[in-house]
């Protein structure tokens, strides 16, 4: 079962708004993807367990860096993880950055 998330619209350009993005639980997978007109472009691992959400990976596709996709995507993956109420084991350098730029939204959940 996938669940879709709302993209952050802040961490895109104006030229960037055009696309379709879409952002997905993929479950059966273990990690949020964000697609771009239907194409995966980035994505972040991650794996449930006794009540805390790892995330050990992290990936942009190069033709597709620095355009914010990669933030968007992972801080869907967190706010999913803060909504049900679980822990947060941030493994991957980018999530852990991230969640340290965002101490009052994440900081607290961090193992």
């Amino acid at each position: 079962m996938s669940r879709v998330a709302q993209p952050y619209p802040d961490c895109m350009s104006e030229a960037q708004q055009d696309p379709t993005v879409e952002i997905v639980d993929a479950v059966e997978q273990g990690r949020f993807e964000l697609r771009v007109d239907g194409r995966l472009v980035s994505f972040v691992d991650y794996a449930d367990h006794a009540g805390r959400r790892a995330f050990p990976h992290t990936q942009t596709y190069p033709e597709f860096g620095g355009r914010g996709y990669g933030t968007q995507v992972v801080r869907a993956a967190l706010d999913e993880a803060v909504a049900a109420g679980r822990s947060i084991v941030p493994s991957c350098p980018f999530v852990r950055a991230l969640v340290q730029q965002h101490p009052d939204e994440y900081g607290a959940l961090v193992v």
